[in-house]
């Protein structure tokens, strides 16, 4: 009598028990929003993978951008403005590697985010290509290009992740 009201007594093995109300405390592994070992081990694979590629990448912009002389006459400048490629092919083979790492859920909410950020490039490069037609000659229309690209996939990616 806790709280008042007389306590049933058992009568039959049909009868059904009282159970005290539950806490609300959680009662399985699965529940947690806690990182896997596994996980853990992927990112953390994936980040060693990746960042020395982008501290390469960066090491060659500067060296790029400091000797380079893109602005030149030298046929050597063609040369100096794709070494920065070097590095960034480092880094899209640090993310092909973390896609075969990753659970196919992972992948599918990857795929998803990947697939945004691609139509948002598509649309933005559309849109350059019409703006230039009309006349508009801007130059680096490629880094809005690739900036419109990236932030399509960061945007996707925060909102399939949410979900």
């Amino acid at each position: 009598m806790e709280d008042g009201q007389p306590r049933r007594m058992m009568t039959s093995i049909l009868d059904i028990r009282e159970r005290p109300p539950h806490d609300g405390g959680m009662t399985s592994k699965l529940d947690k929003k806690d990182r896997s070992e596994r996980d853990r081990g992927i990112s953390r694979a994936y980040h060693l993978d990746f960042w020395p590629g982008m501290a390469g990448y960066a090491v060659v912009l500067t060296a790029v951008l400091l000797w380079g002389d893109l602005d030149g006459s030298s046929p050597w400048r063609f040369l100096w403005a794709v070494l920065p490629v070097i590095p960034a092919l480092w880094m899209v083979r640090a993310v092909l590697r973390h896609v075969r790492r990753i659970d196919d859920y992972q992948r599918f909410l990857l795929l998803q985010s990947l697939g945004g950020g691609f139509a948002v490039a598509m649309v933005a490069s559309v849109t350059v290509g019409f703006l230039e037609i009309a006349g508009l000659g801007l130059t680096g229309m490629g880094w809005i290009v690739y900036g419109a690209g990236m932030l399509g996939w960061i945007a996707t990616g925060a909102v399939v992740g949410r979900q």
